[in-house]
């Protein structure tokens, strides 16, 4: 919780486990940013740059819900075959995603790109003023929304509908890690075994016309407190 006149501060890091904090990109990777308290925008901020995190700060002049979202252009390179098939296991790639390149004839290496979509709830004197924003599309094209009325439920959305039947990975603040799937309406709910801060995450994979073409990927991200 914050209190009304602090610098709030929010690190984007990128690790493979949650909580790990260890590589931050660059601004210019930066394609999307906002920054809400109680419902309204917030358009003075500041970004730092760092080995570990890009650093997001702004003043807190007003009480209220706060949401912080950022998206990263894509960024697109080469697997190498020795570790296409441990990196379609980072991606969560389906399994006819995965047969249709392994029965590429050879050992071709792996075309791909990726975009990250980060979204963070945090509380500026109080949770309950503007509390409504956090169930709110941002335009990112994946996203986790909050469920009015709903601590623990959230929705999962790609281009702003629902995404059915799709993996969704929580972590806890110390290291442990459940996998589920949301229901037809695109929504999750988290076990109250989960408590304090938790992540959620999801990865959409939009596979090539052609399985030698590029695989892309993006991930949602949501960082918020359960009690």
């Amino acid at each position: 919780m914050w209190a009304t006149g602090d610098t709030v501060e929010v690190g984007l890091t990128s690790a493979l486990e949650f909580p790990n904090i260890e590589s931050g990109p660059r601004l210019d990777r930066i394609s999307f940013t906002s920054v809400s308290v109680a419902n309204a925008p917030v358009e003075d901020l500041t970004f730092r740059e760092g080995a570990a995190a890009l650093t997001l700060s702004f003043q807190a002049h007003e009480s209220g819900f706060s949401v912080v979202a950022m998206s990263t252009h894509p960024r697109a390179g080469e697997i190498s075959p020795e570790n296409t098939a441990a990196y379609l296991d980072e991606i969560e790639a389906s399994p006819a995603v995965r047969q249709a390149f392994e029965d590429l004839p050879g050992s071709p290496a792996l075309n791909r790109s990726y975009s990250k979509h980060t979204k963070t709830f945090l509380c500026i004197d109080t949770c309950d003023v503007g509390e409504e924003a956090g169930e709110a599309p941002l335009g990112q094209a994946l996203e986790f929304v909050s469920i009015g009325g709903e601590e623990r439920a959230f929705a999962l959305l790609r281009d702003g509908q629902s995404v059915a039947n799709q993996r969704v990975t929580i972590y806890s603040s110390d290291g442990e890690h459940a996998a589920v799937t949301t229901n037809q309406d695109g929504v999750v709910n988290v076990s109250s075994d989960f408590t304090g801060v938790v992540l959620l995450s999801a990865i959409w994979v939009t596979a090539p016309d052609h399985p030698s073409g590029n695989y892309h990927s993006d991930q949602a991200t949501l960082t918020t407190r359960l009690d």
